[in-house]
């Protein structure tokens, strides 16, 4: 990918969108966040089973739940991009999501929940090391995994645009998930100011959901999911691989009134 010579459209303004979407949607944007909070209880159980005790048998679990966790959130990145490109969004979207995605979100969340542990437990390694010089190493691991998260957020957006969007035309069975990562680094490498403001909203917004124990339960994935989508979707357009959205008709008040007699 080429860096665009002007972007079309900017950080806050993508942001502006996502809000004014989950706004004008509160009712799927509450709905999908409580679809995903539900799939979050077995995911944060097997990682308590493992942090407790670590196995093949616990480490399994936390596969399963990982993929149960992301065919939803998968789910709720679909049901974001009907709503972002104004596609007569419905919950009817999840079904939709797993009908057409379930095999390729199987697959990339397995590669996800792989790379995620190799990377934490390689930094949590050389972090506990004695030897300063692979402490520090841990270190750059600790901004390797940061990255690999950002990435994350681009993943699910691009596969959805894959499949039913900008690469609809490009997909294989044996290139899709290669494109799909590819992409999402290349993404957070190659606009690394944009990635890193995305990720410290998304860590703050975090926060606060976990502050208010009613915005985890009831806005935080509809919200991100939008989020996400609407920055993603941003990018591309500024790399010309989606075009712009037309700006809505303005129609003068005059052609409402009733003429006289």
């Amino acid at each position: 990918m080429e860096k665009p010579a002007s972007p079309t459209i900017s950080f806050f303004r993508a942001l502006r969108y996502a809000i004014g979407d989950a706004y004008d949607r509160l009712g799927l944007t509450l709905a999908s966040s409580l679809l995903w909070f539900i799939a979050c209880i077995p995911w944060v159980a097997a990682l308590e089973m493992m942090r407790a005790r670590f196995g093949l048998v616990q480490l399994g679990v936390v596969f399963l739940t990982s993929a149960l966790l992301a065919q939803v959130w998968a789910g709720c990145v679909y049901l974001a991009y009907r709503i972002a490109t104004r596609d007569e969004p419905s919950l009817i979207c999840f079904v939709e999501a797993w009908r057409g995605m379930f095999w390729k979100t199987l697959a990339l969340s397995l590669i996800q929940t792989f790379v995620t542990l190799v990377i934490t437990f390689n930094m949590i390694l050389y972090l506990m090391s004695n030897v300063l010089l692979l402490r520090v190493f841990g270190v750059v691991v600790l901004y390797l995994l940061l990255l690999w998260f950002t990435a994350m957020l681009y993943q699910y957006p691009l596969l959805v645009e894959h499949l039913f969007g900008a690469y609809v035309a490009e997909q294989t069975r044996a290139s899709w998930l290669r494109r799909v990562l590819r992409r999402s680094l290349l993404l957070t490498i190659g606009n690394l100011p944009f990635s890193a403001g995305m990720f410290a909203i998304v860590a703050v917004w975090v926060l606060l959901c976990f502050l208010t124990l009613f915005g985890l339960v009831l806005l935080y994935a509809g919200v991100t999911a939008l989020a996400a989508v609407h920055w993603t979707r941003a990018l591309l357009i500024n790399y010309g691989v989606i075009q712009l959205p037309p700006e809505p008709e303005i129609i003068p008040d005059e052609e409402f009134r009733i003429p006289e007699e």
